[in-house]
């Protein structure tokens, strides 16, 4: 190869690295919002205030989106137990003691929670199937 053939070659392909520097992207593309995983429901508390075996403070009806952790805080004048139909959860209601129960709403549909003293239903817990 002559000279002249390796001064083209050269100059053509310092062309080709600077054009490719100069239209390459800063930055990689960002990702989009449908491949995005979905964001997890806000947290839910709620306080139930217990009286001789009723409700004296706390929602009638609970609603929560699916998979929204949840916390249930109970304070009682009277030895009780809360239960939490459908998940199966409990929890021991000590006079002046706070007691919690804390789950994830992995379950949809209409779930009371109950008093087993009393039979008492505090609550009717909904759960939403997320959208």
């Amino acid at each position: 190869m002559n000279k002249w053939a390796v001064s083209i070659l050269l100059t053509g392909a310092a062309l080709l690295i600077g054009l490719f520097l100069l239209m390459k992207p800063s930055q990689p593309p960002a990702t989009p919002l449908s491949n995005l995983p979905p964001s997890s429901p806000p947290a839910t508390i709620v306080d139930f205030t217990i009286h001789d075996g009723q409700l004296a403070d706390g929602p009638a009806i609970l609603t929560v989106a699916q998979h929204a952790p949840v916390t249930l805080n109970f304070l009682t004048n009277q030895k009780d137990e809360a239960h939490l139909h459908g998940y199966d959860l409990s929890a021991r209601l000590t006079p002046g003691e706070a007691a919690t129960m804390t789950f994830i709403a992995t379950n949809s549909g209409r779930f009371e929670i109950e008093l087993h003293r009393t039979h008492t239903t505090l609550t009717v817990l909904e759960v939403r199937p997320r959208q």
